[in-house]
Formats: structure tokens, sequence, C-alpha cells
């Protein structure tokens, strides 16, 4: 009966499943990404033209990111989340800073940038804003944000 007991213990521990919290890592990693981005720059733009656009800070993330170990010794990287930046530009010939949010959803394991939700928006009104929000929203400056993304999303995955 006593070799009977070790055989279901051996049996469950090959069954362990556990778990290791990374959302903070992710946040302070990708907050390290971000931080101060440019994502646009043109030192000769046309007056009232977008002249940069910078990543200002991470200012969400939510969702979960974890390191689960199965089996004792298949190791991967499972996350959900969305990432919310805060962002701001100014245009040529002007002043005015102006603010706004960069909103990724559905970043996820079990997907890739295809089932990203990329969203833009902007602080107030104005010629200003409706420009460098239409910069934020710009493919090239998305495809620069996910490349950023994967950074983070490959450091961690390569955690497991």
């Amino acid at each position: 009966m006593a070799a009977f007991g070790v055989l279901i213990t051996v049996m469950l521990h090959r069954w362990h499943w556990e778990e290791k919290d990374r959302k903070e890592w992710a946040k302070a990693r990708l907050a390290e990404l971000f931080s101060g981005l440019v994502l646009h720059e043109l030192e000769d733009a046309a007056e009232g033209e977008p002249q940069r656009l910078k990543v200002e800070r991470l200012k969400e993330l939510t969702g979960d990111a974890s390191i689960t170990t199965r089996k004792g010794n298949k190791r991967f990287a499972v996350f959900d989340l969305s990432v919310t930046l805060a962002w701001e530009g100014v245009v040529a010939g002007s002043t005015t800073v102006v603010k706004g949010d960069i909103r990724i959803d559905e970043v996820h394991s079990t997907g890739d940038e295809d089932d990203y939700v990329y969203s833009v928006t902007v602080e107030g009104s104005g010629a200003a804003q409706t420009k460098l929000k239409a910069v934020a929203a710009d493919a090239a400056i998305k495809a620069n944000v996910y490349a950023t993304i994967g950074q983070c999303i490959k450091e961690l995955r390569d955690q497991a």
C-alpha cells in the first residue's frame, strides 16, 4: 500500500502546474521601452504640419502576464494585456503641446498583431489636434508601437 501512495505522489508531481506572475515586470519593461520614444520627427515641417510626436509614458497596463510551468518542465508565457500610452506632439510654428492616448487591446499569447485593436484619442480639438491624431494613427507609427510591444513579448517568452 505504501508503494501505491508513492506512485500517486510521483504522478501528481509530474502534473504539477505553477504560475509566476510577470505583470509588474512587463509593466516596468514597457514603461522603459516606451518612455520618450519618438514616433515622428520632421525638423523641416511646413508651418502647421506635424513636427514631432513622442510617447510621453506608459499610462496604463491592464490584464495578466505570467510564466507557466506545466508537468514540471514545460514553460511558456501566458498574457492577455491592454496597453495605454500617453503621447504628446507639436506642429511646426507652434509651442502648443497636443496630448492624447494610444490604446492597444487584445495583446494576448494565443494571437499575433493581426488580433490587436489599435486606437488613438486626442485631447481638445483644432487643426493641430486633428493632424497629430492622424500621425499617431498612421500605419508606420502603429508598426513602430507594435514592434516595441513585440520586443517586450519576446523578452517575456525568453524567460520561459
